[in-house]
């Protein structure tokens, strides 16, 4: 029997590398892939229950698009995900922006911005925040716990392990990291 291809199985032509995670209580697998020859990272997200031959994808995003993180409530249908805006500028020099919080029910297959650009509620002493890396998710679904970049108000940076609050997107800072992301 041959191997298939990415696009046999419903996963993005061109894309490889791809990270797994497994849904018990949906049984659903999820792929995170990556285009193989681009240099915008445009990271996909596809899922199937483990009853379907084919993945379906998470959302239709344009190339600029990245799906850069996500992570699984552990007790409940619920799939969060990071998206970034990644554009090259005329030098070649590839930057990216923090574009939006989503959320995926694996039950349903509906998508939601939980929030985008300017939504997050951040600490006095801040003026923005954006979301790198999502690290967990509450078993009620209701707080995500991430790697969060936060801007104080004269312009210095600063990485924190927070919390974010889904209801009222208010962001709680857990502990600094020292050395930008550990």
């Amino acid at each position: 029997m041959p191997i298939a291809s990415f696009a046999d199985i419903g996963l993005p032509d061109g894309h490889g590398f791809p990270r797994l995670a497994y849904h018990h209580p949906t049984r659903s697998i999820v792929a995170q892939t990556r285009p193989l020859d681009s240099r915008l990272p445009s990271s996909r997200l596809s899922v199937r229950r483990v009853t379907e031959p084919r993945y379906t994808p998470i959302g239709q995003f344009s190339a600029e698009i990245s799906m850069s993180s996500f992570v699984l409530c552990r007790t409940l249908p619920l799939l969060y995900f990071v998206t970034s805006r990644w554009t090259e500028k005329r030098d070649g020099v590839v930057g990216g922006d923090w574009e939006s919080l989503q959320s995926f029910a694996l039950d349903t297959r509906q998508s939601a911005v939980v929030a985008g650009q300017g939504q997050l509620v951040v600490p006095d002493g801040y003026r923005s925040a954006w979301l790198l890396d999502l690290l967990a998710v509450s078993d009620d679904g209701q707080i995500i716990f991430g790697t969060v970049g936060f801007q104080r108000a004269e312009g210095s940076v600063e990485y924190h392990v927070s919390e974010l609050a889904i209801g009222d997107r208010r962001l709680a800072p857990i502990t600094r990291l020292e050395a930008s992301f550990a």
